[in-house]
């Protein structure tokens, strides 16, 4: 029944003789005159109770005489239903038994993809002249709203009444899912700064050692990174660099400073477990930016020579994550593009430790920060997902061994430790449960930098990267420099 007023009996089903079973019926609209039955035998003693549904699917409804014979009453509560707010009214006798012992089962959902209703509101589910019912009728129900938000209300009967009051509200366990996109994103961004702060620096340093206008450099690194973030997510990436550094004497020593464009691409898979569910998402994302650095490298003195360096980065991340599992199947699927931006400082000391070995010690503070986004899902559940930053220190040492004039292998070992890049979020308002990159990761590597011919300004460095903790994996990396 979808509107308007119908003057006599319902009946979900009807029998003469034996069951009325498994019927059902749905209220959308309008105003019953008489009685609505789940099911009616005309003759005998027959069942006409079991697995009887009763819909009721908008709120102001009214049933005139006598509403029985229902085993299930599902009431899906607008999302415009307030507090204090009735769904059905009866004006005669409500009966929610078979006749005897057994009672009705009481389901509570939301209609729509949000409420207006918080912890403590009551609605009214049925008023009635006279309301019949058992002990074994079921205290609470559980409901959500759209795919993201879950409900658990108390239910309570009088003389006259069946209520609802919302004694929990929140987002549903597998929300966490659709964070974890997200935070794929951020950490993408985030490797762009290792490449900024690693690959990038040390090849316009390189570029910009020589004299004249200075030099060209271009890095490239890709490979397959695991991030454990409570559950994880395996991201396969390319990231590069390429731009312009200048060399310029001082009085304090050399500085350099360079120019570069950056370029990110890969893709995702997330994977969650929860109580009661697995949840596998997937994505594509990229990225592209500007960024500057700079490096000074003091004068010798004693062993060795300490040097400063900082870069600074801008840009823009693009995301698109799928999840065909999430929301019993209804599925989830989004698209962000918010804004990065982000840099580094770092402080370090290169030890001539014998005539071809030199060891270099840096410590650096890396910051990469990506704005908050806002989507809507397919079911309508309006995500906010809001800003991450990324904040981690590195302390680590390189050996350099110049086998050569044109070959010098090197080794390296660092410590990280991720300080915070949380991706917190809220649906319609209310708190998921957000994953975290927070915690330590080991992290090794080997490389050879060869200049392929004294008469050749180009220079190549040949690194692989391991990963062990916080961050799980293998990159490798290609680095380039062509002086003027």
């Amino acid at each position: 029944i979808s509107g308007g007023r119908v003057g006599w009996d319902v009946y979900g089903g009807w029998s003469g003789f034996g069951p009325a079973t498994n019927n059902t019926v749905t209220l959308s609209g309008g105003s019953i005159g008489r009685g609505v039955y789940g099911g009616q035998v005309s003759s005998g003693s027959g069942d006409r109770f079991s697995g009887n549904t009763l819909n009721v699917a908008a709120s102001g409804l009214t049933v005139g005489t006598e509403l029985k014979n229902f085993q299930y009453l599902n009431f899906y509560l607008p999302s415009t239903l307030a507090a204090g707010g009735t769904m059905l009214t009866v004006t005669g006798t409500t009966d929610l038994t078979d006749g005897g012992s057994r009672s009705s089962m009481v389901n509570v959902g939301i209609g729509g993809s949000s409420s207006h209703l918080a912890v403590g509101d009551k609605v009214t589910l049925i008023k009635a002249g006279t309301l019949t019912t058992t002990s074994s009728l079921n205290s609470t129900a559980n409901g959500t709203a759209g795919v993201t938000l879950a409900y658990t209300f108390d239910l309570a009967t009088t003389a006259t009444s069946l209520t609802a009051t919302v004694i929990s509200a929140g987002a549903t366990e597998g929300s966490k899912a659709l964070s974890e996109g997200v935070l794929s994103s951020a950490a993408l961004a985030a490797q762009g700064g290792d490449m900024a702060a690693g690959e990038a620096m040390a090849q316009a340093v390189s570029a910009g050692s020589g004299g004249g206008m200075g030099g060209g450099f271009g890095a490239v690194s890709g490979g397959s990174m695991r991030y454990n973030s409570g559950s994880h997510s395996d991201v396969s990436s390319v990231s590069l660099a390429t731009g312009f550094a200048k060399g310029f004497e001082l009085d304090q020593g050399r500085a350099v400073l360079g120019a570069f464009l950056e370029y990110g691409n890969g893709s995702y898979d997330a994977y969650n477990s929860f109580a009661t569910d697995r949840l596998h998402g997937s994505g594509d994302l990229d990225y592209v930016g500007v960024g500057m650095l700079g490096r000074m490298d003091f004068a010798q003195e004693g062993p060795g020579h300490a040097y400063t360096e900082a870069s600074l980065r801008l840009g823009r991340t693009h995301n698109k994550y799928d999840n065909v599992g999430f929301g019993g199947g209804i599925g989830a699927h989004y698209k962000t593009s918010p804004a990065y931006y982000g840099g580094h400082i770092g402080a370090g000391y290169v030890w001539d430790i014998a005539p071809k070995t030199a060891l270099d010690l840096s410590a650096k503070y890396l910051v990469t920060h990506q704005n908050a986004s806002r989507v809507t899902l397919g079911s309508g559940d309006d995500i906010r997902f809001d800003s991450v930053t990324s904040k981690r220190t590195r302390l680590g040492g390189r050996v350099f061994y110049a086998a050569t004039d044109r070959i010098t292998p090197y080794a390296g070992a660092a410590w990280e430790y991720e300080f915070d890049a949380r991706a917190d979020a809220t649906t319609s308002g209310i708190a998921i449960d957000a994953p975290s990159l927070k915690g330590g990761t080991g992290i090794g590597e080997l490389g050879v930098a060869v200049k392929p011919s004294a008469e050749m300004p180009l220079s190549l460095d040949l690194g692989l990267q391991g990963y062990a903790g916080k961050r799980e994996g293998v990159t490798g990396s290609l680095k380039a420099v062509f002086r003027f």
